[in-house]
């Protein structure tokens, strides 16, 4: 696992935002002293009830931090309930507080992170620990300890994985055959060796997003998009970004977007094609948007076959602790902070997506390694997660600016290298995806209605940010909701007459990508260059 800088960009930014919600609730209480009492009172009966373990509990029935029997204990039975006694009523008593929305914005964050620091799971009382205590005679207590000096005296984050090399791109990660053709200051240009013998004449490139690396998209070859896609008969190029260091700090949208332009250009001249199509990940997705947008407003759109965007906020106002945390006073510090830097070290960008999830990402992962002395578990997926990138100084401007703004919604507030993007004019067909259990980008805010010209299918699929993406055929529990979209559509009247399907989402996308990829015809093989060299490529292994 790489090292990482010192990595206080975002925690330092969010204290004044936090000080000031702060200082709101306790206004409230001489404002609204009433509405403190009720909610007492309101946990003072709960308790009382979890201390006689009759408070329902249900809703923990399949968290997975507590499936362990010794949960039904007595004495971890009331723990629990008195746990659950002060959660229950708390977002009725936040809803209510006579404070500002974004003071309970930063409040509801705040708030989910003190629940599940003081989740019960995180303590002595833990019947995992205290029988893993009483098998190994206090063995397990004495390796966390140690476990938890090494990580202070090394600086090690938020109880990360030991570094190991079981999972390495190029030799058990990122396997598919290709070759890099392209190697500009930004990033790598990879053409895929065929798997077939025919292939289609429209070329895909795929955009990943610039925040972390792009082996989420070719991860095992069990798990692989890139390799469905190659054997589906798509002629697949693919971006890697290069890992930006001070120098690149002036990196932003227009630049990414000028990349990306610079690598359609490549695809079509080595293909032979007249048009592309482009798939875009996360906020690659936003670069694949953003350069059909910048194609369309210099009447050049007529290049591009398709666009597919995959778990992409066309609409960037989130509702997540993401956005929560984007506070005014933590943007100006954090603007402040990766400028001085030059960029946002790749720990801050970790540790960011850790709290949004802080009991699944954070606490677990503590628990096992300094209460359970075990090492946390390697596997492919944890591998690509810890394997964070920095992002330029310019980029996190940007990407702010969207967050606030959200100028996507206004065709023509936002301007591209010298093109006002209105990404409604745009006519080329387009598919989009969405996680249902997505913390990052809520599926609605992937929904294109009314953002996005052309024809629209949008599909919703069981899983996570990052578990939505990994759904190859024959996944256990897949399935996904798919039907088009128009301009007048609400996420509720999307549902109401979408059709359900059991499986993987992957073959309804390549059997709509080959309807816009042209006719069959031999495949062609990339170009082997021994000054480029092969994928994965140099960039990925960039620290």
């Amino acid at each position: 696992m790489r090292a990482r800088p010192h990595g206080q960009a975002v925690a330092g930014s969010l204290n004044a935002d936090l000080s000031r919600s702060l200082l709101a609730l306790w206004r409230s209480t001489l404002s609204q002293p009433g509405h403190h009492q009720r909610y007492l009172c309101r946990v003072t009966r709960l308790s009382l009830l979890a201390l006689q373990r009759k408070l329902d509990c249900s809703a923990l029935a399949d968290d997975p931090r507590f499936q362990h029997p010794g949960w039904q204990r007595p004495l971890q039975q009331r723990l629990l309930q008195l746990w659950q006694a002060w959660q229950q009523p708390l977002q009725q008593w936040l809803n209510e507080l006579d404070i500002g929305e974004p003071e309970r914005a930063n409040l509801r964050w705040l708030l989910d992170q003190l629940s599940a620091a003081s989740s019960p799971s995180n303590s002595l009382l833990n019947p995992q620990i205290i029988a893993a205590t009483r098998q190994s005679r206090g063995a397990n207590l004495r390796r966390g300890a140690r476990n938890l000096l090494i990580d202070q005296l090394t600086q090690r984050p938020l109880a990360m994985p030991e570094a190991d090399n079981q999972y390495r791109a190029g030799h058990e990660l990122a396997l598919s055959q290709g070759e890099v053709v392209l190697r500009q200051p930004s990033f790598e240009l990879i053409h895929y060796t065929p798997v077939t013998e025919q292939q289609y004449s429209k070329p895909l490139l795929i955009i990943p997003p610039p925040i972390n690396r792009y082996y989420l998209l070719d991860l095992t070859p069990a798990t692989s998009l890139v390799q469905h896609a190659l054997q589906q008969g798509m002629a697949v190029y693919l971006i890697s970004w290069r890992n930006p260091n001070p120098s690149h700090c002036n990196w932003g949208l227009s630049h990414y977007v000028r990349a990306c332009r610079e690598a359609l250009k490549q695809v079509l001249a080595r293909s032979g094609s007249t048009q592309a199509s482009l798939l875009g990940v996360c906020s690659g997705g936003i670069l694949a948007s953003l350069l059909a947008g910048w194609l369309q407003a210099r009447d050049r759109a007529a290049c591009l076959s398709a666009l597919s965007l995959l778990i992409t906020p066309l609409d960037a106002r989130l509702q997540t602790d993401l956005q929560r945390l984007a506070g005014s006073a933590t943007q100006q510090r954090l603007r402040r902070q990766v400028w001085r830097q030059g960029y946002l070290d790749e720990r801050s960008l970790g540790s960011l997506f850790t709290w949004m999830k802080p009991e699944q990402l954070l606490w677990q992962p503590a628990v096992q390694r300094y209460a359970l002395g075990e090492a946390l578990p390697s596997s492919p997926v944890h591998t690509w997660s810890h394997d964070n990138t920095r992002l330029p100084a310019q980029l996190v401007e940007d990407l702010l600016d969207l967050l606030t703004r959200d100028p996507l919604s206004r065709p023509g507030s936002l301007q591209i290298d010298g093109a006002h993007i209105d990404l409604t004019r745009l006519s080329v067909p387009s598919w989009h995806l969405a996680a249902e259990r997505d913390h990052i980008v809520p599926w609605h805010n992937a929904l294109p209605a009314g953002r996005l010209g052309g024809d629209c299918q949008f599909t919703l699929c069981r899983g996570g940010h990052v578990q939505g993406l990994l759904c190859p055929p024959g996944q256990a529990r897949a399935g996904y909701q798919s039907a088009p979209t128009d301009a007048q559509d609400t996420p509720e009247s999307w549902a109401s007459r979408s059709s359900l399907t059991e499986g993987s989402w992957w073959p309804a996308w390549t059997d709509w990508l080959a309807r816009h990829s042209g006719d069959l015809q031999p495949a062609v093989h990339p170009l082997a260059d021994p000054a480029l060299g092969p994928a994965p490529g140099h960039y990925v292994h960039q620290l």
